[in-house]
């Protein structure tokens, strides 16, 4: 074993302080450099647009999770509880045609070719169901009273 004098090894010390002092600093600036790097890349959830969340999340879909309806040989799923309960409320020609508009995305004239019925007809049962869900809506948001 080799003994240094006391006054080299506290030169070394100093010299191995002062070093790792440097390392350190050197490291510490790095990663503030990386920290801000990374903050102008990355954005908060809480800040992303609706459809900048959507683009990244996954909904799990399930068969028990709609209702399924057979309109003029097409399958229209329909989500929402209290839209199906509003949907099964109406008359059956009536859904049908709310179904084929809204759900796929048909005009009246197409729908009218479909039906049989004629376009006008066509107008005025989408306007009666919508005003008849509209109705059942309303009354099924109002707070029941005891």
């Amino acid at each position: 074993m080799c003994y240094l004098p006391i006054a080299d090894q506290e030169r070394i010390r100093k010299q191995f302080d002062c070093l790792m002092k440097r390392v350190l600093g050197g490291e510490s600036k790095n990663a503030h450099i990386e920290i801000a790097r990374q903050a102008e890349r990355e954005t908060m959830f809480s800040e992303l647009t609706e459809n900048q969340h959507n683009s990244l999340s996954v909904t799990d879909e399930y068969p028990s999770d709609k209702t399924r309806y057979q309109v003029m040989g097409f399958d229209v799923d329909v989500r929402g509880d209290l839209l199906t309960v509003a949907l099964d409320t109406l008359p059956p020609n009536k859904r049908d045609v709310i179904l084929l508009a809204y759900f796929m995305n048909m005009t009246d004239v197409e729908i009218a070719r479909i039906t049989g019925f004629t376009p006008a007809n066509i107008h005025y049962h989408r306007t009666s169901a919508l005003k008849k869900l509209k109705n059942f809506l309303e009354k099924e948001d109002k707070p029941h009273e005891q």
